[in-house]
């Protein structure tokens, strides 16, 4: 086994602890009260395709509906519980819990904790980053 890959492309490695929380995630968008890291993207590792990230809901946190018309979603609780927005549903989830999302389809994610964080990791695919995958709020806020 050799290594097939071209010159000079290489792997993206990154900790938790060296990604920053996003700033700039505005309220008027959807980003209530959330702590968000863009793990991999197309900034930090040249990723086309995907967007890799960890988001920290606080108790009463929320992320309301929104949709990106280039990207799927799949969002994994690792920690905590709450309802993931799914269209006109509401799907309460745990921890374990994996949920897809398919393109232009309205969703988002609350913690119903009143005491304990919400961990969700969650991957985008079919965009590099936030506004390659076409975000966008219910309130038609575009990003």
């Amino acid at each position: 086994m050799g290594n097939d890959r071209p010159e000079g492309e290489k792997a993206t490695k990154v900790h938790l602890d060296e990604i920053d929380y996003a700033q700039g995630l505005r309220a008027d968008e959807g980003w209530i009260g959330m702590k968000v890291q863009f793990l991999i993207n197309e900034a930090n590792s040249g990723a086309k395709e995907v967007v890799f990230g960890r988001t920290v809901f606080a108790p009463g946190s929320r992320h309301e509906w929104h949709r990106h018309e280039n990207a799927e979603e799949i969002q994994y609780v690792i920690a905590g519980q709450g309802i993931i927005l799914d269209g006109d549903d509401e799907i309460p989830v745990n921890v374990g819990d994996v949920v897809h999302t398919k393109k232009n389809q309205w969703h988002g994610f609350r913690n119903t904790s009143e005491s304990e964080d919400a961990i969700v990791i969650w991957l985008w695919a079919g965009a590099g980053s936030r506004d390659a995958a076409g975000y966008e709020a219910r309130n038609g806020q575009v990003h």
